[in-house]
């Protein structure tokens, strides 16, 4: 009897042991994470299968110089044993521990949180760990997310917002019409370079001088063209990196300078045909009188020469009046079409 209940003694316990062989795994992330300086950032460390909390310890360290990070131990999480580097920044999810999950939040990550980290957990009977690299974005460049759109003569603004941590003086900002690579504006040494201004979008293309400090650097450009359709590019250089963002320019329909010239051309071919109608009048009118008078000749008087001095002003008004009102109002239409 002793026998047999050794042996189911022993099955169990070569099963238990067979069972903590196969131990656990820490799963980390594939890549490196780019983090954005003073952004957040969550560092992942867990296993498949909840592990005992008073059996438990996760360490979370520096793989390059052994810093402390954080340290949960016992149950509870331990902030004293954190670096005062990370203290106040790095803290645990505390309701997802029990879990398994045992990813860290970094909070206002610095230039010197750059590098390679380490999750080591352990319990009772052993440890796995995990590695984490985290890698800084130092300028992140953001466009519009949709094309702007505007009518012919009209003001647009084609949005680049920059974030980063270089000073504004040392950051060069080109904005570039993609297609023919045209210069349309340079921010260069911390100063505007107007001068370097392609010939056509001199005189309307700038930027916002007081928003640059914010890191603002949208393109206000005037007086829209046809030509100024298509892509333009926020081009961002600093002495480490270039980043760019893009924006679209989309022209639509008729400005109100358009809807101008097409009214003043309407008008003055209107004019020109409803002029005609008392001018045929008038030229038919003559026809008959003539007829009459030849049919009935009588003796010419001073009252009808005054009248046909009168007819003569009136004739003389209304050819004037057709030429010279299409041809001012089409002049007015082209003058305006040659400004947009």
């Amino acid at each position: 009897m002793m026998k047999s209940k050794m042996r189911v003694f022993c099955w169990f316990l070569s099963l238990f042991c067979a069972i903590r062989t196969e131990g656990f795994a820490v799963r980390g992330p594939a890549m490196p994470l780019v983090v954005q300086l003073g952004a957040s950032v969550t560092l992942p460390c867990s296993v498949d299968t909840p592990l005992p909390l008073l059996e438990l310890e996760v360490q979370w360290m520096r793989e390059d110089s052994g810093t402390p990070v954080h340290l949960f131990q016992e149950g509870e999480s331990r902030p004293e044993s954190q670096s005062p580097a990370y203290s106040g920044r790095a803290q645990f999810f505390s309701e997802e521990i029990s879990k398994g999950n045992f990813s860290l939040l970094l909070r206002n990550v610095t230039t010197e949180d750059k590098g390679l980290y380490k999750c080591v957990v352990h319990d009772k009977y052993e440890s796995s760990e995990t590695k984490v690299k985290i890698d800084i974005e130092w300028l992140v460049v953001t466009g519009a997310d949709v094309p702007a759109f505007a009518y012919a003569g009209d003001d647009v603004v084609l949005n680049c917002s920059v974030d980063t941590h270089v000073p504004v003086k040392e950051l060069e900002v080109e904005w570039i019409k993609t297609n023919g690579e045209i210069l349309v504006l340079l921010f260069s040494e911390g100063e505007n370079r107007p001068e370097s201004q392609q010939e056509r979008f001199r005189g309307r293309a700038e930027f916002f001088s007081e928003e640059i400090p914010k890191g603002n650097f949208s393109l206000k450009l005037r007086d829209v063209k046809s030509e100024d359709r298509g892509e333009f590019m926020c081009k961002v250089h600093t002495d480490r990196e270039s980043v760019n963002a893009t924006a679209w320019l989309q022209e639509q329909g008729f400005s109100t300078l358009h809807l101008c010239v097409l009214g003043l051309t309407i008008a003055a071919a209107a004019f020109a045909v409803i002029s005609c109608i008392p001018a045929l009048w008038y030229i038919n009118k003559e026809r008959q009188e003539k007829i009459k008078e030849e049919s009935c000749p009588s003796r010419g008087s001073v009252t009808d020469e005054d009248d046909e001095d009168g007819k003569n002003n009136r004739a003389v008004l209304l050819y004037c009046l057709q030429v010279s009102v299409p041809c001012i109002l089409m002049s007015i239409a082209f003058a305006i079409w040659g400004y947009i």
